[in-house]
């Protein structure tokens, strides 16, 4: 491969000079993603590092760094807004990072049908407030919503805010991908249909994304409310209720186990948290609060906190700033001792409260347990993003044991590679990875085995 002089000064003969990036800050910044949940991580991957970073504005500029990087057999890594948790963007192999935060153009905006086309490093944020303005909204987002990009979400995420409602991103998210091949033509290609899967959740090892087209959803008027129970599994009990009510609209339904409440110190100081207590975050079609609230009182629950329709989005913080991933954030924020698994448990409340008394007593102290509920494939889940007081590597993988033992399935957090996701595309991403990234050229070293793998298993 080329020196880091001699690469640099390529990539200053295709993009502006400001955009190529070798100071040791920019690299360090743009060559890790929010990796540092995982103690595992950190110890693997905080010594990895790009020897370029570039960041192209267009099209043409992208194609003339590919076809550099694939006639130089130099590794490349794009990147979004480093807002994944599994060293998703982290350059292995050295090489070139491709940040894409300024390929951010919405290219077209059908408002008769929802469709949304955009470029690779466009915001979600940006998408959903003109969505609003158009009557659409995203079908789901990250927590990180406001600062992740969209090609980064498909590349890397799962679901979000808005699962419940609409599904996760395999469920007709997209309308179209296209992708730029990784060879010296850096051909592109734009993708429907089946076509689609091989893209998403696939870390760009099958190809890069540069556009997309989002199929949105009809807007609703959201208002938010804060459910707080003193105990865990009434909280699970009502979730479960409320997530199966067909006549009630959500966005959220998001369960926090006590003492994480406590860390929410925006919503504390909005009088939304109770000592002691476990919470519930919802997002509800509007006027419905009212009648949560009455739900909630047989399951001795308390309404503390609203939030009305017209205030979505719009104050100092929202719901789903607590929710999903960003409730891993805040224990971290609190206490960095905390790290977290990604559980899938049994949606059915009585099965799930027995499986958490069980990692109570396995774990003591050193378990808080978060849940949400979502759909995937038309299909209840009760996804846990459970946070666990461990720092070594032995120890959490003893919890994932734990859970494994008793039929919960873990996504892994502390792992980069993506064949250790029960959620990635399988045979779907490694034939598109041979047909647009066929000398592994894309993100390399992200996949533990090449051979195709059975992943029927819907996670």
């Amino acid at each position: 491969m080329s020196d880091q002089t001699e690469l640099a000064e390529a990539m200053r003969s295709i993009v502006e000079a400001k955009n190529v990036f070798t100071d040791a800050r920019s690299v360090g910044v743009f060559s890790r993603d929010a990796f540092y949940y995982s103690p595992v991580l950190r110890e693997q991957l905080g010594d990895k590092l790009a020897d370029v970073v570039v960041a192209p504005q267009t099209l043409e500029e992208l194609q003339k760094v590919v076809r550099y990087a694939a006639q130089h057999h130099i590794p490349l890594t794009p990147r979004g807004a480093g807002t994944g948790n599994y060293g998703q963007c982290v350059p292995l192999q050295g090489g070139l990072v491709v940040t894409m935060h300024k390929m951010n153009r919405i290219l077209g905006f059908d408002t008769a049908t929802g469709v949304m086309r955009v470029e690779a490093g466009t915001r979600m944020g940006q998408l959903e407030r003109l969505g609003r303005e158009a009557g659409w909204e995203l079908k789901c987002y990250p927590s990180t919503w406001a600062t992740a990009t969209i090609g980064g979400f498909i590349g890397g995420g799962f679901g979000g805010v808005g699962s419940i409602r609409h599904g996760v991103i395999w469920d007709d998210y997209l309308k179209s991908v296209t992708v730029m091949e990784m060879t010296p033509e850096a051909r592109l290609y734009r993708l429907e249909g089946q076509d689609v899967a091989g893209f998403i959740h696939a870390y760009a090892q099958s190809g890069l994304i540069v556009e997309l087209e989002v199929n949105l959803a009809p807007l609703v008027g959201w208002e938010e409310a804060v459910i707080c129970l003193p105990d865990y599994g009434q909280a699970l009990r009502l979730g479960h209720l409320l997530a199966t009510d067909a006549g009630l609209d959500k966005r959220l339904i998001a369960m926090c186990e006590w003492p994480i409440p406590r860390f929410f110190s925006p919503l504390a100081q909005a009088g939304g948290v109770l000592e002691g207590n476990a919470l519930m975050l919802l997002e509800l079609g509007q006027g419905s609060t009212p009648q949560v609230a009455e739900q909630a009182a047989a399951f001795g629950g308390r309404l503390t906190y609203t939030a009305p329709a017209e205030q979505y989005h719009k104050g100092k913080f929202c719901l789903s700033d607590f929710s999903w991933n960003h409730t891993t954030l805040w224990a971290l924020k609190d206490d960095p001792g905390w790290t977290y698994l990604q559980s899938r448990f049994d949606p059915d409340p009585e099965a799930a409260i027995r499986q958490c008394a069980v990692l109570r007593a396995f774990h003591g102290e050193k378990l808080a347990l978060h849940h949400e509920y979502f759909l995937q494939s038309g299909t209840l889940g009760l996804a846990a993003l459970d946070l666990i007081y461990y720092q070594t590597e032995a120890e959490v993988y003893a919890a994932t044991a734990k859970r494994e033992e008793l039929g919960i399935h873990v996504a892994d957090p502390h792992s980069f590679y993506l064949d250790s996701d029960p959620r990635w595309g399988g045979e779907a991403v490694l034939r598109a990875k041979a047909r647009y990234n066929p000398h592994n050229l894309l993100n390399p070293g992200k996949l533990r085995a090449e051979p195709l793998l059975d992943n029927s298993r819907v996670w």
